[in-house]
């Protein structure tokens, strides 16, 4: 039992109603506490601890929470230190703990939460567990110890980080490292639909509920019942959904659409989100309520460039895919176009990694992947400490010419030519010309949306997706290199 590890004595004050409760998660278990709305409570070992942890990587009097207008936390100079977001605090000064931050005691978790949260309990058993993959930075070694942790109870969790960086993959090992891994782990994008399909898929519907309503059908939630549902772009929920989805996260019940009765459902929700939901609170952009049932615990994930040492291993994960895809054999990545890979700050995270390396396999007709390859703009690499300059492409390899079809970039070049065009691989730029390296820089990012749009038939939004970057971001690339938007 959870009690065995911790044990609460939180002073009975008359306050002590507010609305707080601390999750301490310990060695596979999990316990609730009840705090006042204003006060000292000690964490530690110690019998005189107002919060008691019984484990050997928390000192006697480890730390203190202040509770008040806002939730902060000490360390006594503990010998294993306090965390947050993985930086351990400096003894004996105070810092603020946003509620549903992981603050870490030794090996244990401590999360303070909303009263009427989304309420904690053990999981029974655990599901399979897996080490993390190898060679991974240790900021992620760091992450998935939280995910071990939280995914041993019932906690919602908020995931946040940037476009692209993973959240989706920790939505799935929260899942697969619980006790629910045996059932369904049911994903829908938030984003990816308009509000009035969204509800039918979200909470399904009953036969003649709506036009075009011929038979019945078992909402997503419903689908996820005994299992997980994994909300991806949750900020994107219309106010409507959300108030309807706060009643299923209370209730534990799904109404469908055209229905009387509603159905009860056991499923655990995980949401992610690349948006401040903090901020989306204070604009009346996102319900608060909501917001605190789904924030159980929030995890971050670092986008990619804070973990420059993975991208070796995954970016030769994406070329071993894309040659089994082919059917061709594994292509190595020289040492150049690896040096350049480090390089480069990656805004669109994994996702862009994946679909750089997609392309420099299309594209790669020599023995190994080359700088050119990749298609990079240049002016975008971070220069390495000590280096005596920035990466520099090679010539182009051999590729065969790209024929547009429904979507011509020649045709909004902006710039008239009576010369021969002269055919390069997307995503290179021709050397050997007068122009400078500025200029060849912006060819070359400037030629990739180019050949993107081309691929895409001009859909803004499928170019956008393809280059690893926000269709915005694409947006204001058409406007500063001057190509007419093709649908303007």
């Amino acid at each position: 039992m959870a009690e065995d590890r911790t044990r609460s004595v939180v002073p009975r004050v008359a306050d002590a109603t507010a609305g707080l409760r601390l999750i301490v998660f310990c060695a596979g278990q999990v316990a609730s506490h009840a705090l006042p709305r204003s006060g000292e409570i000690v964490i530690g070992r110690g019998d005189d601890a107002h919060v008691r942890i019984d484990h050997a990587t928390v000192s006697r009097k480890h730390a203190t929470l202040h509770l008040g207008a806002q939730v902060s936390i000490v360390d006594h100079g503990s010998f294993n230190g306090t965390s947050i977001g993985g930086k351990k605090l400096t003894p004996h000064v105070m810092v603020p703990l946003g509620l549903s931050t992981i603050a870490e005691l030794g090996e244990t978790m401590a999360v303070v939460q909303v009263e009427g949260a989304e309420p904690v309990t053990a999981s029974r058993s655990l599901g399979p567990t897996s080490a993390p993959p190898p060679d991974v930075s240790p900021v992620m070694q760091h992450l998935y110890r939280l995910v071990e942790q939280v995914a041993q109870s019932n906690i919602t969790v908020v995931v946040r980080g940037e476009t692209g960086a993973g959240k989706e993959i920790i939505g799935e090992e929260i899942h697969k490292r619980s006790a629910r891994a045996a059932g369904p782990l049911v994903k829908l994008n938030c984003a990816a639909l308009p509000e009035q399909l969204l509800e039918g898929e979200l909470f399904g519907y009953e036969r003649g509920a709506f036009t075009g309503a011929v038979q019945a059908k078992a909402g997503l939630i419903e689908a996820a019942d005994a299992g997980t549902f994994f909300l991806d772009e949750v900020g994107e929920l219309p106010l409507a959904t959300q108030a309807k989805l706060l009643r299923v996260v209370e209730s534990r019940e799904v109404m469908r659409l055209g229905s009387l009765r509603p159905k009860s459902v056991d499923v655990r929700f995980v949401a992610a989100t690349h948006r401040d939901l903090d901020q989306m609170v204070a604009h009346q952009q996102f319900r608060q309520d909501l917001y605190y049932r789904l924030a159980g615990v929030t995890v971050i994930v670092p986008p990619l460039r804070d973990r420059v040492e993975e991208i070796p291993r995954l970016a030769n994960e994406f070329v071993a895919r894309f040659c089994r895809e082919a059917r061709r054999p594994q292509l190595p990545i020289s040492d150049a176009a690896m040096g350049v890979l480090k390089s480069y700050p990656w805004p669109g995270n994994v996702r862009e990694l994946r679909n750089v390396i997609e392309r420099a396999v299309v594209f790669c007709k020599t023995v190994a992947i080359a700088p050119d390859h990749l298609g990079l703009p240049l002016d975008r690499l971070s220069r390495p400490p000590g280096a005596p300059s920035r990466p520099m492409p090679a010539a182009p390899a051999a590729a065969p010419p790209f024929e547009a079809t429904a979507f011509d970039p020649a045709r909004i070049s902006g710039v008239p030519s009576t010369q021969p065009t002269q055919v390069v691989a997307p995503g290179t730029i021709a050397f050997g010309s007068a122009t400078s390296l500025p200029d060849e820089m912006d060819a070359l990012e400037r030629q990739r949306i180019l050949d993107a749009l081309a691929q895409c038939g001009g859909n803004q939004t499928q170019a956008a997706e393809m280059l690893g970057i926000s269709r915005r971001t694409l947006l204001r690339r058409l406007d500063s290199y001057a190509v007419p938007r093709p649908r303007k």
